[in-house]
């Protein structure tokens, strides 16, 4: 699922669960660097998606050995403070600028097509897949209103 930005792309990681999550991020920060609303709507909706891929990518990382793992969750919480500073900001009125949302999207691409496609395939390697969600189960995870747009 190859997703471009201003000459950017995401590399596929085989992946079928975190290439999901990783066009869902995309669109958002996507929107937001082609001048869409940046405010605290659009950054908790990012909080929320990037909270639950790093969940998804946390539990695969038993693979990877203790010092690649610990990078890997450092390199997590760090984009995560980023976006909650903005959150704060927003909260208090300040605006997002298009360099705040320049800085998070260029940061989710290089992780994305290294880090990320790193954990892929040493999962491979130990012949365990990335976990799979069912239908049933991600259609039950979703929020009434997302569930009712479904529907529609």
């Amino acid at each position: 699922m190859p997703h471009a930005h201003s000459g950017c792309s995401l590399i596929p990681t085989g992946s079928g669960v975190i290439d999901a999550e990783h066009g869902a991020i995309l669109d958002i920060l996507s929107a937001m660097t082609a001048g869409g609303p940046m405010g605290l709507t659009e950054l908790t909706t990012l909080r929320r998606e990037v909270g639950e891929h790093f969940a998804t990518e946390t539990a695969e990382m038993a693979v990877l050995t203790p010092d690649r793992r610990e990078q890997h969750e450092h390199a997590h919480r760090v984009y995560l403070a980023s976006i909650d500073a903005l959150l704060v900001a927003a909260e208090r009125g300040d605006p997002v600028t298009g360099d705040d949302a320049n800085r998070l999207m260029l940061w989710f691409i290089v992780h994305s097509n290294t880090a990320d496609t790193e954990l892929v395939e040493a999962s491979r390697r130990t012949g365990d897949e990335p976990p799979m969600i069912s239908m049933d189960d991600w259609l039950g995870s979703l929020d009434e209103e997302d569930q009712a747009a479904l529907r529609s």
